[in-house]
């Protein structure tokens, strides 16, 4: 049976002595049968621990169903079952399949509990689970979700501070996705503030409710190993334009105001033990035909948290017009549409969405650097770019009409 080690028992050596040594433990303890009974006892017990460790190894050694079982033990704890609630599902199973980092780590302030629980993500992207637990507190609590927060590095350089800057329009993976969002940014960062599962629910089974903070980098930016990060700020729910019905619902509801608590709760976290050191799938020169237009995907990058595309633009070469995107966002009914925005697809037909905030623009080298959620842990044998719409110059409009989807891998 073939499997693939996660976790190391499975490459135990054992000695190929191991009868010989089995049969020197026996012969002492022959000899020594006549020692006192307290003694007797220790080499008992010493002697049923070992055999537990001969069958343990031994099992690994010779039995591969038995190691195959014991490599599918995650290391840390799993965020909760609400975990299969979150938008980046690839993120989702690489804490389910223990390849994150586990923190377990709890402050207490204003009679609030924030436990950090799991981190995980690369040099690009960092996401960081946590728990609100607000069973302490007697203000009649119908919800916890961060509001305001501060991230510095180890020489105290401001990574984000969420006081400062907020979106106000949700990017394209978190179209039609359930849950209270909070985005704040700045030039070098970007962060979405994610609720885990039917927040409002939960807390109001067990005064708890669940989110996750996803740092992305942006300008060639890094994530930092050594991160602090403070809470300074909960409220019961969140007052944006993209979140107005759900306020308003909450005021009709209760009669009053969401209640915000003032507190700090700080923690050092080091991402070193992260994945920012796991080396990407990488795949080149990937060339296909649009419209009578050349293109060239230069290169692909599928890291465990993010996947980079860089895209060389052609021009049509009927009436020489430079095509200049692969989609936009428009307006459409008011609100802001991202359909025609580029997506990545597998053969399981699971979307990896386009996760920057916004399409940048062609570079001076005819090229556009994308950015998608990863497929790294979905274990997908196919990958596909869907493009929706080709944006073209000299009044050349948009075209969109049966393009096909590009293969990657």
């Amino acid at each position: 049976m073939d499997f693939k080690p996660k976790n190391g028992f499975e490459q135990i050596k054992v000695s190929d002595n191991l009868d010989d040594v089995v049969e020197k433990a026996i012969r002492k303890a022959k000899n020594d049968k006549k020692k006192n009974r307290v003694k007797r006892k220790l080499i008992k017990y010493t002697a049923v621990a070992a055999s537990i460790a001969v069958i343990f190894v031994t099992s690994v050694k010779f039995i591969p169903v038995f190691a195959q079982a014991i490599s599918n033990v995650t290391i840390g704890q799993p965020i909760t079952r609400e975990l299969q609630c979150y938008y980046d599902k690839n993120i989702a199973n690489a804490v389910k399949e223990g390849a994150s980092q586990c923190v377990d780590e709890g402050k207490i302030s204003k009679n609030v509990k924030v436990t950090i629980n799991n981190i995980v993500g690369d040099d690009k992207n960092l996401f960081i689970f946590y728990t609100l637990n607000g069973k302490m507190n007697k203000e009649g609590l119908k919800n916890l979700l961060l509001q305001n927060f501060k991230i510095t590095d180890d020489e105290d350089d401001e990574l984000l501070d969420s006081t400062s800057n907020y979106y106000s329009k949700l990017p394209a993976k978190l179209d039609h996705k359930d849950g209270e969002f909070l985005l704040t940014y700045n030039k070098k960062y970007s962060c979405i503030v994610a609720s885990l599962g039917d927040s409002f629910k939960d807390y109001s089974q067990n005064q708890e409710s669940y989110g996750c903070i996803e740092i992305s980098s942006c300008s060639g930016s890094k994530i930092p190993e050594e991160l602090h990060l403070k809470f300074l700020s909960l409220t019961e729910n969140y007052k944006m334009s993209y979140s107005k019905e759900k306020y308003e619902k909450f005021v009709s509801n209760f009669k009053r105001e969401p209640i915000s608590i003032s507190g700090e709760w700080k923690f050092d976290i080091n991402t070193y033990k992260s994945l920012k050191y796991k080396k990407p799938e990488v795949y080149n020169n990937i060339k296909f035909n649009e419209n009578d237009t050349d293109f060239n995907i230069d290169s692909v990058k599928i890291y465990p948290a993010h996947i980079e595309m860089r895209i060389k633009l052609g021009k049509n070469k009927i009436n020489s017009a430079q095509c200049y995107s692969i989609g936009r966002e428009t307006i459409k009914n008011g609100k802001l549409d991202n359909s025609k925005l580029p997506y990545l697809v597998d053969e399981k037909d699971n979307k990896y969405m386009f996760s920057d905030n916004e399409l940048d623009e062609m570079d001076s080298d005819n090229c556009l650097s994308m950015n998608f959620q990863s497929s790294y842990f979905k274990d997908s044998k196919e990958l596909y770019l869907v493009i929706n719409q080709l944006n073209y110059d000299n009044d050349f409009g948009d075209f969109s009409e049966n393009i096909k989807k590009v293969r990657i891998k």
